[in-house]
């Protein structure tokens, strides 16, 4: 009895024996089979690769280079090295190198290293005059075309700082006018700056401007000026005419009898007169 029991009990565990003999069995036989897989693998993209070897060697032999040194050829050699890395990080980064081939963007024009004086915003006219007669004296140095808002935007503090911002806003709402050039900048800010009383009082002194007392180059000065800040674009001719009209009476009635070709020519055939007169 003991002894049929002993051999019932053994049973099971022999069949579990063979049951994982054979899953071990057949394990070891698709472990072999994806070796043998792998080293097929290995052997074609050694072939690859001695063949990429061999396109690369004969492009270097029909380059029409007498010499070859040993550096050229270990630059080829770390060539041949590159090009297997970057097959690697093609396979490996799954086609990283058609991510590479992006269309060429045009870049931007950059703005020109050009500087101007800041502006804060000053309510008071001729300062802002001042400013804006300093910025067209640096563009036309520096002969700058285009991006003289950007380059004038950028010097905004205080006060223009905020209106500037402010407008640029009203802009992308289409509340305002684009800023697109110069003259379109200074339009709108001597609409806030230069008001309509104060070109009213420009054109009555322009209009009334004498050289009383002043020196004859003190005279032309202050005429352009006051032409600069009306922004006031006459000829030549009634220029001329203006600063005629507007000598003292002694150095006018000799200027009047001289010969001169320009504006040029007219203050400083006035200075002489002014300093025989002096003497």
């Amino acid at each position: 009895m003991d002894t049929y029991s002993s051999a019932e009990s053994s049973k099971p565990r022999s069949t579990h024996r063979a049951y994982v003999f054979n899953e071990l069995k057949e394990a070891r036989k698709v472990l072999a089979q994806k070796d043998e897989a792998l080293q097929r693998l290995e052997e074609r993209m050694a072939k690859i690769e001695l063949k990429q070897e061999g396109v690369v060697h004969s492009l270097h032999e029909r380059q029409p280079s007498p010499k070859h040194s040993s550096k050229d050829s270990a630059s080829a050699h770390d060539n041949g090295d590159d090009t297997r890395r970057r097959r690697h990080r093609h396979h490996s980064n799954g086609g990283s190198h058609h991510r590479d081939q992006r269309p060429h963007q045009e870049s931007k024009p950059q703005v020109p290293f050009v500087k101007v004086p800041s502006f804060n915003g000053d309510s008071d006219p001729n300062v802002y005059l001042d400013w804006e007669a300093k910025c067209e004296q640096i563009f036309n140095t520096y002969e700058v075309e285009d991006q003289k808002v950007k380059i004038a935007a950028l010097e905004f503090v205080d006060y223009a700082m905020k209106w500037w911002h402010s407008y640029v806003t009203d802009i992308c709402y289409n509340k305002r006018p684009p800023v697109v050039s110069w003259n379109d900048l200074v339009e709108c800010m001597r609409f806030r700056v230069v008001r309509p009383h104060f070109r009213k009082d420009l054109m009555l002194k322009l209009q009334r401007f004498q050289q009383g007392t002043l020196s004859v180059d003190a005279y032309i000065k202050e005429l352009e000026t006051l032409l600069l800040k009306v922004n006031l674009k006459e000829s030549e001719e009634a220029l001329i005419a203006r600063f005629v009209s507007g000598l003292r009476r002694d150095i006018q009635d000799v200027v009047e009898l001289q010969e001169y070709s320009s504006l040029g020519s007219l203050v400083h055939l006035a200075m002489k007169v002014e300093a025989q007169i002096a003497k």
